[in-house]
């Protein structure tokens, strides 16, 4: 990760001044930082390993948990922490099933579904049908450019990391 810090804070520049641009200074804000900053970090991972190692992804939850608490909205709360369920629950049973994503992807989703939901249910949607458009677009392009790509996996992670940042961005305020 250490060749990766660069990358990793452009990233973090530029979609923190995006979320800052459309959040403003608000009390959920802390919570939206520090997922870009886990989202830059994880993309980063997934991009040269193939792997959403738990030291990143399982320290996400207490963290954005506590942080999307201090705005003291009980029902965005709920919302965050019923959508972070569906979400896990609904990768791990595809990642289970041989659906091509792993348990990493999973716990990744998971944290997409605490920090999207906590928006609203459309942006949450609109994160996950992006990520898995753009990553079929993806693998399709490359599958006709090149014969190889056709047996190599494809990391997954920066599709739906960046398709929630890009959601959060986007969602109406």
């Amino acid at each position: 990760m250490r060749r990766d810090r660069l990358p990793i804070a452009i990233g973090v520049l530029i979609a923190g001044s995006a979320v800052v641009w459309r959040l403003g200074y608000r009390a959920e804000l802390p919570a939206f930082l520090a997922f870009t900053l886990l989202a830059c970090g994880l993309v980063a991972c997934d991009a040269r390993l193939m792997r959403l190692p738990n030291s990143l992804t399982l320290p996400g939850y207490p963290v954005l948990a506590l942080l999307l608490a201090i705005p003291l909205d009980g029902t965005a709360y709920l919302r965050a922490l019923l959508a972070m369920a569906v979400t896990f629950t609904a990768h791990v049973l595809l990642a289970l099933t041989g659906g091509g994503l792993g348990l990493g992807d999973a716990k990744a989703a998971g944290l997409v579904g605490l920090t999207v939901g906590w928006l609203s249910w459309a942006a949450l949607l609109q994160a996950i049908l992006l990520a898995y458009v753009s990553a079929g677009l993806y693998a399709l392009g490359r599958a006709l450019v090149e014969r190889a790509a056709r047996e190599r996996a494809l990391a997954f992670g920066p599709f739906l990391l960046g398709a929630s940042m890009l959601a959060v961005v986007l969602a109406s305020p």
